[in-house]
Order: structure tokens, then C-alpha cells, then sequence
């Protein structure tokens, strides 16, 4: 029927070859069929999440092959059997990203991903990282050695991403002094790439966020007016 060109004239012609009261029994399911499509439509356009939105959308898009099928749109069926497939896509990928995001609430970030955006640098015992009050451009992950947070006398150790706070602060400055207490290596990455990589990365970005409220209760345990490496 499709490949012969569907148009609503055959449909009727077709119809009309049926008992009356099946007839008119298809062309009211036709109907309900289109009006659902249009409800479905306008919640879709009112739902502010994703999911319900693309599940509407899903629904939607069911009601509308049928619909384009019933009434012989050719149009109307392609473009929702096309939408269809691509709103289901959009929707396993949202999910999985949740599923990402909580199961990395669960555990610590693995962050050997991150190497590859950073370059080394390499200091020797008693340089400065940097110092309280410089402006800040740069984070940085310890790879060997110590580095001491003098404002509150903590110790990071191989592993601990740090210098990261000022990216989140009006003054884009250093609220605290990070000096080498052995020689270390360092991998550095600039504010820049790691802006992208926080909206990119929905595990990382959630880790930050979690390092952040740690930088804090840092903050709340040290001496007053001492603030946490940033």
C-alpha cells in the first residue's frame, strides 16, 4: 500500500469495502489514536525532565506510526517510526548515565583517565607549589612525593588531586600555600580542561563535587580564618 503511494482516497476506498460497522469502528479508533498523539505531544512540550520527556515522546511517536498507517500518511508514518528508534536511543543513554552517576557515588573515581589531559612537572623538595593570594590557573595531581597544605598543616599524598578550589571561587585566587615537603612529580591541567572535562564527564563532575564538600569540612576543622588548598 506504501510502496503503491498512500493517499487518503484509497484509504476510503478500502474502507469502503468494508461492513459499515467495522468501518466506522476503524476510522473511531483512527481518531482516538490521533487525539492521544496530540495529548502526548503537549505533555511532552510541559515535562521538565528528561526521561518523562522522552518517554512521552516515545508514546507519542507510537501513536503516530499508527495513526500515519490508519490514515495513509506516508509523512506522518516515516516521521514518527523514524523518532521513535531515536527518542528510545536518547533514553537508554540518559538511564545509563544515571546508573554512572550513582555508582559513582558509591566509589572513588578512578583517574587514570584524566592523565592523558595533563603534562607533567617536577619540583623539588621545598618549592612552592603555589602560594596564598596567586592567581589561579592550574590543577594539579600529586604522582610522587608529599606536598604540604601550610595554612592547615595537612599532608596530601600520591593520588590526591589538588589546587582545584579557586576554579569555584569569585576571586579565582589561591586561599591557602602548597609546598613541596620531598622532591614530586606532578601532572598539571589547566582550568580550561578541566571546565570541560567537569561537563563531559558526569562521574568526574561528581567527584569534584565531592572533593569540594571534603575541601570544606576541612575548612570547618581547621583554626578560623584558614582555609583549605586551593
Amino acid at each position: 500500500m506504501f510502496e503503491q503511494g498512500l493517499s487518503l482516497s484509497q484509504l476510503y476506498t478500502f474502507f469502503h469495502w468494508l461492513h459499515g460497522a467495522v468501518r466506522d469502528h476503524l476510522f473511531q479508533i483512527v481518531g482516538t489514536l490521533a487525539w492521544a498523539k496530540a495529548l502526548t505531544a503537549i505533555g511532552a512540550a510541559y515535562m521538565k525532565r528528561m526521561i518523562p520527556l522522552r518517554t512521552m515522546a516515545m508514546l507519542g511517536n507510537v501513536f503516530g506510526v499508527a495513526v500515519g498507517i490508519g490514515t495513509g500518511s506516508l509523512a506522518a508514518f516515516i516521521e514518527h517510526a523514524v523518532n521513535l528508534p531515536l527518542n528510545a536511543t536518547r533514553l537508554r543513554e540518559m538511564r545509563r548515565l544515571i546508573a554512572s552517576v550513582r555508582g559513582a557515588n558509591s566509589t572513588e573515581l578512578n583517574i587514570e583517565w584524566l592523565k592523558p589531559f595533563m603534562h607533567p612537572r617536577t619540583l623539588k623538595a621545598g618549592s612552592r607549589v603555589f602560594s596564598k593570594g596567586d592567581e589561579a590557573c592550574e590543577a594539579f595531581l600529586l604522582v610522587e612525593g608529599r606536598v604540604v597544605v601550610l595554612e592547615i598543616s595537612a599532608t596530601l599524598e600520591p593520588g590526591a588531586i589538588f589546587g582545584e578550589m579557586a576554579l569555584f571561587t569569585a576571586a579565582g585566587q589561591r586561599t591557602a600555600s602548597a609546598v613541596c615537603a620531598s622532591d614530586v612529580r606532578l601532572l598539571v591541567i589547566t582550568y580550561e580542561q578541566f571546565e570541560q572535562l567537569y561537563f563531559q564527564n558526569p562521574e568526574f563532575g561528581l567527584y569534584l563535587v565531592r572533593l569540594i564538600v571534603r575541601r570544606f569540612e576541612m575548612n570547618l576543622a581547621a583554626p578560623a580564618n584558614v582555609s583549605a588548598v586551593s
